[in-house]
């Protein structure tokens, strides 16, 4: 596997969930498929090994907060430098609806990274 790059993962959310992500306030997870872009410059397995962890660990990143709750599928990883993660952020945006705003986007200008559809 690749230990450094982008990555998509796919997250399956079987319920609705009410949650409350640090500044970001209160948010509705709708029942359905999520899609998270991000990005680790070294350590990337490690990574995608967190977001896949039981339901027991700190919530550090806004993914955390989703991770806990929804079951990961799988995840695509890119290899690029982390300037990339916001292309593919956009990107993955003409496809599918951005679930929510600013979610996974505090270091960056994008509208967010998370994307969602029901099917």
């Amino acid at each position: 596997m690749v230990n450094c790059g982008i990555y998509i993962a796919v997250f399956y959310l079987p319920k609705k969930e009410l949650t409350h992500i640090g500044k970001l306030g209160s948010f509705v997870f709708r029942r359905g498929f999520y899609f998270y872009v991000g990005s680790a410059q070294r350590n990337l397995s490690t990574r995608l090994e967190r977001h896949a962890k039981n339901k027991k660990k700190s919530l550090r990143w806004h993914i955390d907060y989703l991770s806990v709750k929804a079951k990961i599928l799988g995840a695509m990883t890119i290899t690029g430098w982390r300037e990339h993660e916001c292309e593919i952020a956009r990107e993955l945006g003409k496809a599918l609806e951005l679930a929510m705003p600013g979610f996974g986007a505090s270091d960056c200008r994008c509208s967010g990274h998370l994307f969602y559809t029901k099917d």
